[in-house]
């Protein structure tokens, strides 16, 4: 490890952990230096330290924990460009992207177990160094719009309306359709969230793109009167989209 620690400050600096990621410094990611003789110091005395690296100057971090069901999920749907990840100890994974002052440290903002760490206030350890697998090592990606609108305050990332073509639709998605668009006034919500459900049901089989399937729902819901935002909140609740 201090081998590892040395070879990585050349490029980063770095502080050492214990075992349970918790810093051994006094002011943690704060102290993070790419002096070899501190290094050396720090890893003398904590040979098995792990590596600590703060996020935010050199880059910023999505955070995966695929040990849970909703973070695979969203990692196998997710729209991620290429760039570099790092394998965990846990089994999850680190996307690593270039700074943005946009990206803090979060927890399941995007998403249900899936977390950032960023913009100089936190940090993540470097599994790497462990011997835990990286993939697209040379390759540091700006991060997607559509992960900082869903960091962004909720006022500031309203949805795009789309409007659907109902009509082209394939017949199994037609009759969900139409039992929203049939529904009477009393239970406008209750199909509504029933068919979003199966809408979502046929995005998840792959059967039909998942955006096209959230913006059916809502364009079927506009259809029967409800208003924008009660469809919305339905839609999003049979999505399990966190607002």
């Amino acid at each position: 490890m201090r081998e590892a620690a040395l070879k990585l400050a050349r490029s980063l600096p770095l502080f050492p952990c214990r075992d349970d990621k918790s810093p051994y410094t006094g002011n943690g990611f704060k102290d993070a230096t790419q002096d070899s003789q501190r290094i050396e110091h720090w890893w003398t005395r904590w040979p098995d330290a792990l590596i600590g690296v703060p996020c935010g100057p050199k880059f910023c971090v999505i955070d995966c924990d695929l040990q849970h069901p909703e973070a695979r999920d969203w990692y196998s749907r997710a729209n991620i460009p290429t760039t570099r990840i790092h394998t965990t100890r846990s089994g999850g994974r680190h996307i690593l992207f270039r700074p943005n002052d946009a990206v803090g440290c979060t927890a399941s903002k995007i998403w249900k177990h899936v977390d950032t760490r960023g913009a100089n206030n936190g940090y993540v350890i470097w599994w790497p160094s462990c011997g835990y697998g990286v993939q697209h090592g040379g390759v540091l990606a700006d991060v997607p719009d559509w992960i900082i609108a869903r960091l962004g305050p909720k006022e500031d990332r309203p949805r795009v309306i789309r409007t659907i073509d109902l009509d082209g639709v394939p017949a199994k998605v037609g009759g969900i359709i139409r039992a929203i668009t049939d529904a009477l006034e009393g239970e406008r919500n209750k199909l509504l969230f029933w068919g979003a459900c199966r809408l979502r049901e046929l995005a998840d089989q792959h059967l039909i793109p998942r955006d096209d399937a959230f913006d059916i729902a809502l364009e079927a819901a506009r259809r029967t009167g409800l208003p924008y935002g009660e469809a919305l909140k339905t839609v999003r609740s049979a999505f399990q989209v966190r607002s």
